[in-house]
């Protein structure tokens, strides 16, 4: 009963979400800085489905889209948001993300428009007050498993081949293949589903999204490792990344992409860290393995995510923030010496 009860709720969020983002004419679809393959793969899906209403989105981002990603159809109009390209949209969309810090230099827009603002996330705790609807589960395996109940309840046959490639790549990365705890029956039948009706090629796909590194990022990948330092016993591994590593083996932060689920594997380690120099400051990944609340630990730091995965932001420099970080990630920690 309670698993009927869960999905009926799902159901009807999905419903009364469809029928809120249709009456849009116009719609801005923002996914987050920095973006990765859910927060493209989600508004690249979310566009098609627009599309099929007969509808003209614009999509924005401040970053570009990862190298990794270019291949996906649709890539190519996501473009920098400025006030006079936000000013044509009757509304917006904020994907994988739910605080407008996460979306740019234009968040005080957002802030203060009087244009409906709605999410498509399943990142913890969002600002309910600041949305007109969400579609919404911080339980979702990603953002991308959210776009494809949107899709399910409206329709399949909306499905093209364009955007089932899309949800298939949101979903492959922010699982991490589909090996993560948030990984469930629901998600691995939304893949067949996706799969099914948009005869799409998953092998291909993932050899586009993973095969497709260079020389220069294993080398910067070798340094990484070597330099692996355990903490906390050795339950904590930290790897750290300098602007002269990245400048030297000529490599930018899309190439440290899945550079932090690496230390995971090794024995003993429950938390992996990776730290990298960006525009002055210090980018924080955390990854682990259902002992911490990884995301507890990223607000302290201007940040935030999930249980297990997490990102966030350090003043520095480098080793000011490692030792910060780890001392707040063994304060958490029951077990740690």
């Amino acid at each position: 009963m309670p698993e009927q009860s869960s999905a009926n709720k799902i159901h009807k969020m999905v419903k009364k979400f469809a029928e809120g983002i249709a009456k849009l004419e116009k719609p801005g679809l923002i996914s987050h800085i920095g973006p990765d393959g859910d927060a493209v793969g989600s508004q690249l899906a979310l566009y098609y489905w627009f599309r099929k209403l007969g509808k003209e989105p614009l999509l924005f981002n401040d970053d570009p889209v990862p190298d990794n990603m270019k291949w996906l159809a649709g890539h190519e109009i996501i473009q920098p948001p400025t006030e006079e390209l936000l000013e044509q949209c009757d509304g917006f969309l904020f994907i994988d993300g739910n605080e407008p810090s996460r979306f740019g230099a234009m968040s005080a827009y957002f802030k203060e428009t009087r244009k409906p603002v709605y999410l498509v996330d399943h990142h913890l705790a969002p600002p309910e007050d600041l949305y007109r609807g969400m579609l919404w589960d911080g339980k979702a395996s990603s953002t991308g498993y959210l776009v494809y109940l949107l899709y399910e309840e409206t329709g399949m046959e909306r499905l093209t081949r364009e955007a089932a490639e899309a949800l298939y790549v949101g979903i492959l990365t922010d699982t991490g293949s589909f090996r993560f705890d948030t990984v469930t029956a629901e998600t691995h039948f939304a893949i067949g589903n996706i799969i099914r009706h948009g005869g799409i090629n998953p092998s291909e796909i993932y050899s586009r999204v993973y095969e497709d590194k260079t020389l220069a990022e294993y080398h910067l990948l070798g340094s990484v490792l070597e330099g692996i330092r355990l903490f906390c016993g050795g339950a904590v591994a930290v790897m750290q990344v300098t602007e002269k590593m990245m400048l030297e083996n000529g490599c930018s932060q899309d190439d440290l992409e899945g550079f932090v689920n690496y230390p995971l594997s090794i024995r003993g380690v429950v938390v992996a860290l990776l730290l990298y120099e960006r525009d002055g400051r210090v980018k924080i990944s955390f990854r682990g393995k259902s002992q911490v609340d990884l995301n507890q630990a990223a607000r302290k730091f201007d940040g935030g995510g999930h249980f297990n995965a997490a990102g966030a932001w350090h003043d520095g420099p480098l080793e000011k923030a490692v030792k910060e970080v780890v001392a707040e990630i063994t304060a958490l920690m029951d077990d740690c010496a």
